[in-house]
């Protein structure tokens, strides 16, 4: 599959897990109590979790992160990788929502080259 069609599909697979969020949840997400940020949290564990596993920890998924929202039921593998990421980005997009909507600042900051040079503006330091 071309990088293009894979890029459609993720945002198509990210998309039906929100709308599967929403539709058990609500629009608004009454389940997160916001002032905790528990979308964050729970998709910060979720994330967390997919990492040990990569990194060899099999049971990875047998019990949450400290992070992950204790009044929250439900943490698991949901299967692939994709899926778990699926899920967590569908988190954080459930945040986003949620700040957006409660009137707080989108504003994206310039990066300033003099103090943070860019990656790609740097002689390729991998050799190989």
């Amino acid at each position: 599959m071309d990088i293009t069609t894979a890029g459609h599909k993720a945002d198509n697979l990210i998309f039906a897990e929100i709308l599967k969020q929403d539709k058990m949840w609500g629009d608004a997400n009454e389940r997160a109590d916001a002032s905790q940020g528990q979308l964050l949290r729970a998709a910060i564990a979720q994330q967390y979790a997919l990492l040990a596993r990569q990194m060899g920890h099999d049971n990875a998924f047998d019990n949450p992160s400290t992070i992950y929202p204790a009044d929250w039921s439900g943490f698991r593998d949901y299967g692939s990788d994709v899926a778990n990421l699926v899920v967590a980005v569908a988190f954080l997009r459930q945040e986003i929502k949620r700040k957006i909507a409660a009137g707080e600042s989108t504003e994206r900051l310039a990066r300033n080259t003099a103090t943070q040079p860019y990656l790609a503006d740097q002689p390729n330091q991998i050799e190989g």
